[in-house]
């Protein structure tokens, strides 16, 4: 086989590709592959691949010790994704409706951006680096996850209400964003998630006033919603 031939493989399974994997990254993008069946079991490095045809992830590795990269795909859910990644998971430039088949736990950073995603149901509940999901279609951050040891980047959805997101998503220890949403009420409930050190949203008066008041707990919230009632910004001043 001629080396340019190798590095254009078009084989439809990993399987087809014969790659005799003995440690480290694997990587398997720009195959035109549709299936990842022949996988290895585990990866002792990163995993990607990404920019394929695959619209499932069953044959994936089991264990991925390094980052799981399979954007730019055709997946509609994250069935068949390994059960262990050990840095990032990155779900960007998909079809996906439903995070379904996403581990509990990630270890690093999460991106699920550029998807059809209307709801965070099936999300991981604890990421310990960044999630971002902008650019999808979700109405409410309700869902499955609790906590997020990074920033959290919901911009570009379809927000109109923070209501109860203090119900929802208990701990963020980074920045929380929102812009490029349509929020119009309910927005004090961040004021209650532990561990936000930033607010952005559209309405810079709210984001303000916010922003004063954070790591002051329930006596923070309540001032801000005093300082927003008295500003005329009343449907901002709910929980």
């Amino acid at each position: 086989m001629k080396l340019k031939d190798l590095f254009e493989s078009t084989g439809k399974s990993f399987a087809d590709l014969r790659i005799e994997y003995s440690g480290g990254d694997l990587a398997c993008n720009h195959r035109q592959l549709t299936s990842l069946e022949g996988s290895p079991k585990e990866i002792t490095g990163d995993f990607r691949c990404n920019d394929n045809r695959l619209i499932s992830l069953k044959g994936s590795p089991e264990v991925v010790e390094g980052s799981f990269c399979c954007d730019s795909n055709k997946l509609k859910s994250l069935v068949g994704h390994p059960k262990e990644v050990y840095v990032n998971v990155n779900c960007e430039h998909n079809l996906l409706e439903t995070l379904t088949g996403a581990p509990k736990i990630i270890h690093g950073n999460f991106h699920c951006t550029f998807n059809r995603l209307a709801s965070l149901k099936n999300a991981p509940t604890h990421v310990m680096g960044k999630f971002a999901c902008s650019h999808n279609e979700l109405t409410s951050l309700e869902g499955s996850l609790e906590r997020v040891d990074g920033d959290l980047y919901c911009a570009f959805n379809k927000l109109t209400s923070l209501k109860d997101v203090h119900k929802h998503i208990k701990e963020i220890h980074g920045e929380f964003s929102a812009i490029n949403n349509q929020i119009e009420s309910h927005v004090l409930g961040l004021l209650l998630i532990k561990g936000i050190n930033n607010i952005r949203l559209d309405n810079k008066q709210v984001e303000e006033i916010l922003n004063k008041h954070l790591g002051k707990g329930r006596a923070g919230m309540l001032q801000a919603q005093e300082e927003l009632i008295e500003a005329g910004l009343e449907e901002f001043a709910q929980l």
